[in-house]
């Protein structure tokens, strides 16, 4: 019979729930850093390739940002 390790209890039992919200809070708070970097680099870009591929970031930052608001929500409302 093997060993259960800390890591597979936690993750049926739904220990450590928290500190993953916490993380993912972090990745939020980073990837609106960078979205907000993206914009104000496009707001200051002049050529047409760096509007083009700023745009695309912000783009890709902007989806990303939605995502893990919504998770989070969904998390912050399981562990409640």
């Amino acid at each position: 019979m093997r060993e259960i390790n800390e890591k597979e209890i936690a993750a049926v039992s739904g220990a450590g729930l928290p500190e993953f919200l916490g993380d993912v809070n972090s990745a939020l708070t980073d990837v609106s850093g960078l979205l907000d970097s993206a914009l104000t680099s496009l707001k200051e870009s002049t050529g047409f390739g760096a509007r083009v591929s700023l745009t695309f970031r912000a783009l890709g930052l902007n989806v990303a940002k939605s995502f893990l608001t919504a998770f989070s929500g969904f998390l912050a409302t399981i562990s409640a």
